[in-house]
This record gives structure tokens, C-alpha cells and sequence, in this order.
């Protein structure tokens, strides 16, 4: 989906309807908003004081949480000292930018809510430590997801500069492209739809499937429901895979069936994807290829007028790809 597209328009209240309950009561105050968070995750704290503190591993085993605890692990307490100066939830991307300017951002997932998706804790989010806006990352609302996923970046970025021997030693890659992956007469499957690629892929691959759960209009390509994953994906030599599925909590079900197949390439593309590549390669991802945040206050505006995938990298991104050797 080309995000630069979009002509929608999103109204936003504060009656706080949230996973389908409405909660419309007073929101906690920021000492206990961690808690307030924990409603709405899978993983619950047996008790008030029983949040996780970093320590917690493997309390699930997809994608997410890994990054999750890869980044805990990473950081310790200082998560707790580093916090959200600024956080958008635009029509395109879902921004954060955390202290020191460092900026992140996640597909804004508005499509897959039927009605409007209020955020009940909204006008806390500013102000929150970074531990508080990760663990969102981890809810089973799409778009509190997003801010999770969007702080995940930010936080990949910051280390990146801190502990840069965390990182492939071969380092980030701004020259890398999707078509370096792809040999002539590959089958090419695409999950979700990136237009602009379709015509050089479709013209150096053997045959190019694109999968995706909304209906497109004058596709260019041959188009499959998004149900077709599982015979679709295993046959294929090179897969591309959205970075949106992070926050809509499909990624794991993708990458199963990408890895049970003969694939020679698993690619994780578009500016949600987190720079911190090694949970993604410990689960059959071959590159990363992400946008790191160059200038977070700029992003913060682009987000706000409903800037897509290009004005980001136009005003305040750039590309950046891992690749697994």
C-alpha cells in the first residue's frame, strides 16, 4: 500500500474505546500508566507491583517480544531515565521521538478498525519513559502496537551509536537494494503492496505474487487474498514481507510458512522495520531494510500533515538495510 496515497480523514476523541471495551473513566496518572498498559496485554502482572523490569525472558518466543527483550536487555534501567519527548499518531505513520532526538516510526495500522480508534490514555504518552512505550509494542491493539514498534526504532537507533558492536559487523548498508536480492527468474512474493516496486520487480523476476488483505484498485500484478500465504510463500525464492506486520501481529504466522520453504531470501522492508536485526535473523529474515530518522523533529511535522513513505525519505530519513551473511 503506497501511503502517500491516502486522502482519508481521521477524527480523534478521547472516549477511549480500546480492544472493543470503552474506558471511560479517569486515566492513572504517569506513575502508574505502566499498569494502566498492562490491561491490554496478553502477558499480565500477577500483581500491582509485578511489572517486568527487563529481567523477563522469553515469556513468548515470536518477533516482537524478542526485540522487546533484546532492547531491555540492552539498555537495563537506563530505559526508565530515557523519555518520550513527542509522540504522533498520523494518517500515514505513528512518530516517537525520544530523548536526545532520537526518532523512530511504525505504519499507522487505521485500516484495521471498523470504527474510530480513540486512544484512552491519550495526552500521557508525552512525557512516558521509554520501558513504558516499548512494552506497547506488545499489545493486541494495533495501534498502541504501532507507538511500541515506533519506539522500538527510535531505540535501535540510539543504540546503534551507543553499541554499534551489537551490530553486524559489516554495519548498516544505505546502498542495498530489494532488486540486489533478486535474481533473474525468481518467484517473488510480496507481502502487502508496494506499488512503486512492482514494475522493476515484475520485469527482472520470473513471476511476482502479491499478497495483501485489502482489495487494490488496477492492480498491476497478480493479486492473492492475504489467506493465501501459507501456499503462496513456501513456494517461493524470494520473499518480501512489510514491516506493518510487526503491529498487526501477523509477522510470526508470515515468517513460518517464508521458512518452510526452499527461500533464499526473507526480506523485511519499509520504514516500521526496527535497525536491531538480530531477532529477525534468528527467525529465517536474510535482510533488514528499514529508515533511520535523521531529523525527528521534522519528522514529527511530516507525520502530522499525513506525510507518507516518500516525505520521509525526502525531509527527514534515510534508507538503511542489514544484511545476514
Amino acid at each position: 500500500m503506497n501511503t502517500d496515497g491516502l486522502n482519508l480523514c481521521l477524527s480523534v476523541s478521547i472516549r477511549g474505546s480500546l480492544m472493543g471495551n470503552s474506558f471511560n473513566r479517569a486515566i492513572p496518572d504517569q506513575k502508574n500508566l505502566k499498569l494502566y498498559f498492562h490491561h491490554f496485554l496478553k502477558e499480565k502482572p500477577t500483581n500491582e507491583g509485578d511489572l517486568m523490569t527487563g529481567n523477563e525472558k522469553n515469556y513468548e518466543t515470536g518477533a516482537v517480544p524478542a526485540l522487546v527483550n533484546e532492547l531491555r536487555e540492552n539498555f537495563g534501567p537506563a530505559l526508565e531515565e530515557i523519555k518520550a519527548e513527542d509522540v504522533r499518531i498520523g494518517l500515514a505513520y505513528t512518530g516517537v521521538m525520544l530523548s536526545d532526538g532520537y526518532g523512530g516510526v511504525a505504519c499507522t495500522p487505521i485500516f484495521d478498525f471498523s470504527g474510530c480508534p480513540a486512544l484512552g490514555f491519550a495526552g500521557r504518552l508525552k512525557g512516558s519513559s521509554a520501558d513504558t512505550l516499548l512494552e506497547l509494542a506488545l499489545s493486541k491493539n494495533h495501534i498502541e502496537a504501532a507507538v511500541g514498534i515506533a519506539a522500538s526504532n527510535a531505540l535501535s537507533h540510539m543504540l546503534m551509536d551507543r553499541k554499534p558492536e551489537n551490530f553486524p559487523a559489516s554495519g548498516p548498508d544505505t546502498e542495498l537494494d530489494v532488486l540486489d536480492l533478486i535474481n533473474p527468474g525468481d518467484r517473488v512474493a510480496m507481502v502487502g503492496y508496494f506499488a512503486p516496486m512492482v514494475p522493476s520487480i515484475s520485469k527482472k523476476a520470473g513471476s511476482l505474487t502479491v499478497l495483501e488483505k485489502r482489495e487494490i484498485e488496477s492492480p498491476k500484478v497478480k493479486t492473492l487474498p492475504s489467506e493465501k500465504a501459507e501456499e503462496v510463500l513456501p513456494a517461493s525464492d524470494a520473499i518480501i514481507l512489510s514491516a506493518s506486520t510487526l503491529a498487526n501481529g501477523t509477522l510470526d504466522e508470515l515468517l513460518n510458512f517464508a521458512t518452510s520453504g526452499e527461500a533464499r531470501e526473507v526480506i523485511l522492508l519499509g520504514p516500521s522495520a526496527p535497525l536491531y536485526p538480530k531477532p529477525f535473523f534468528e527467525r529465517g529474515v536474510t535482510a533488514v531494510m528499514g529508515t533511520k530518522i535523521t531529523d525527528s523533529k521534522n519528522m514529527l511535522t511530516v507525520l502530522s500533515e499525513a506525510g507518507g513513505t516518500k516525505k520521509l525519505h525526502r525531509c527527514c530519513g534515510e534508507k538503511v538495510a542489514f544484511r545476514k551473511k
